[in-house]
């Protein structure tokens, strides 16, 4: 395998000093980011003229020059915050240009700007790693060493950096060029992704392997609805009845304490997502699945105001527990990890193979389709499976097949119980 990037997070715990340091370089970095958003407006205004990122780096020498704050921040760690301003330009033209909802750049207030990034390692920034391959630390300039926690699961060339700030915490985010390995396995599986089951697995011997959703939403449904009142109750305001101020303690309080609850739903479904993609792949040579368009089944029932929709409240409760097992990111693990374990991830095409409509033993299809609750597949042939089963059974013929493999409804015929 070819050298690639990985990720590693590490927490960071920065002394009382560092971290006013680092406070104060995240609203500089956001003032930056604000007045280059204003500049490009501005400027179409008036003159119609486009400023792009390279007039915005002409620019930024210029401030510099002008101005002792801005000449203490690091220049290349300027550019990311221009080029990030840059590529939310971009996302906004090319979704304007294929009909999406544009959706222009927004200003950031200091609350909503998670951080800045350095893109040349020893420019900026330099990681030591300490003992092993656990924590370290990080220097940054202007602000000093400051000690990290976490691990990168492999060793390798620190490339970039971006500094985090996350309901009060800060994170150091690094990119790592290396060559990951994982171990493969041996079998073939097909595979079918659902709500009611986070997985289905099918095994060339006839057998299924099921993995439950852990339901993270609704787990910490209760503990972030009471995070969010408490922060409603605490905005609206004060004990003498006037409104609170942005800075204000209670206020701010209340949004960390949110942010943190959200945070705790999220690294438990992250972790979830990993070691199940790891068991899986380390247990498998081949993995198939249909492809899977996220934005298409989680797209809104609502309608317009000519031809409305029906039951908007049911399609918006299913999107919402479709979200919360995040299948494209799951499929996205599987795709790279497999990829570091020298395994094959095979995509079937949905919308030709009809894996969830068609009878996994005889290859029909039935009359009449099936909805989504028709939790059951019943063929004329014989075949009785439930609806995941008979789509994740699908997904593993199909593979078989198109890779050469012995005629895979034949075998799998002659392994299964239920096939009259």
């Amino acid at each position: 395998m070819d050298s690639v990037v990985r990720k590693a997070v590490y927490r960071m715990y920065p002394s009382p000093s560092a971290e006013t340091a680092l406070l104060n370089m995240l609203g500089m970095h956001q003032r930056l980011y604000n007045a280059a958003l204003e500049q490009r407006i501005s400027a179409w205004q008036r003159t119609r003229t486009s400023v792009g990122f390279a007039n915005q780096c002409a620019d930024l020498t210029e401030l510099r020059s002008a101005d002792e704050s801005y000449a203490g921040l690091n220049a290349q760690s300027s550019q990311v915050t221009l080029k990030r301003l840059d590529l939310a330009c971009q996302a906004f033209f090319r979704r304007a240009k294929s009909g999406q909802t544009p959706g222009f750049p927004r200003f950031k207030s200091f609350d909503r700007f998670s951080g800045w990034g350095y893109k040349t390692h020893g420019d900026g920034f330099r990681f030591t790693s300490g003992n092993g391959n656990d924590h370290g630390s990080l220097r940054l300039s202007g602000i000093g060493t400051v000690s990290l926690r976490g691990r990168a699961r492999t060793l390798g060339e620190v490339k970039t950096c971006e500094i985090q700030r996350k309901a009060g915490r800060w994170y150091a985010s690094l990119s790592i060029a290396c060559v990951p390995k994982r171990q493969c396995g041996t079998a073939a599986i097909g595979h079918d992704w659902g709500v009611q089951t986070f997985a289905t697995i099918a095994h060339e011997d006839g057998t299924f392997q099921h993995v439950e959703n852990p339901r993270f939403f609704t787990k910490h449904e209760a503990s972030v609805t009471r995070a969010q009142r408490n922060l409603d109750r605490v905005t609206i305001k004060d004990a003498l009845g006037r409104p609170r101020m942005a800075n204000d303690p209670k206020r701010i309080a209340a949004k960390v304490a949110l942010g943190r609850a959200k945070g705790r739903e999220s690294n438990a479904r992250k972790d979830f997502l990993h070691q199940t993609s790891a068991k899986i792949v380390g247990q498998t040579a081949i993995f198939a699945t249909e492809k899977l368009h996220v934005s298409n089944l989680t797209r809104s029932a609502k309608g317009s105001a000519q031809q409305p929709g029906k039951n908007v409240s049911q399609k918006a409760g299913l999107n919402r527990e479709i979200l919360a097992t995040a299948p494209a990111a799951f499929l996205s693990m599987m795709r790279y990890k497999a990829e570091e374990a020298g395994s094959l991830f095979v995509e079937t095409p949905t919308r030709t193979l009809k894996p969830s409509q068609r009878c996994s033993a005889c290859g029909r299809l039935p009359k009449v389709t099936k909805t989504l609750a028709d939790r059951q597949h019943v063929c004329e042939c014989g075949c009785v499976l439930t609806r995941d089963q008979n789509g994740a059974r699908n997904n593993l013929v199909w593979a078989l097949d198109h890779l050469g493999r012995e005629p895979a409804r034949n075998a799998i015929h002659r392994l299964q119980p239920w096939v009259a």
